[in-house]
């Protein structure tokens, strides 16, 4: 059964993500916090997202993952544009979005600069 969140979230291996997306520089993903591992958040759709979900999962990759980084990526008018962000920022971001059910504040801070 394919369901759809509005999202998607998945584990990569930084030097991957790193040579498959030229936007993204390795001192972004240092100064967010480093690591072999990054979750990519690929946002379909910003005004459908759970957020509820994505809390939970975020909970989840914060406790049994690697993963310290998270590159966020939305569709924008000249292609995909990406923000390196901290998980535990992230997560902190979302919450605040689901205790204010305020799904524009969460949708603002991740407005990616387009490259």
């Amino acid at each position: 059964m394919n369901r759809d969140y509005g999202y998607s979230l998945h584990r990569e291996i930084v030097d991957v993500l790193l040579d498959e997306n030229p936007e993204i520089s390795d001192n972004e993903i240092r100064s967010a916090g480093g690591g072999v591992v990054a979750l990519v958040l690929t946002v379909e759709k910003p005004r459908n997202m759970r957020l509820y979900r994505l809390v939970k999962e975020l909970k989840f990759q914060a406790r049994h993952s690697a993963a310290q980084v998270v590159a966020v990526t939305m569709p924008a008018e000249s292609g995909p544009a990406w923000e390196v962000l901290s998980l535990s920022f992230l997560r902190e971001l979302a919450e605040d979005a689901v205790a204010f059910k305020d799904q524009r504040r969460l949708q603002a801070a991740l407005k990616p600069r387009v490259r």
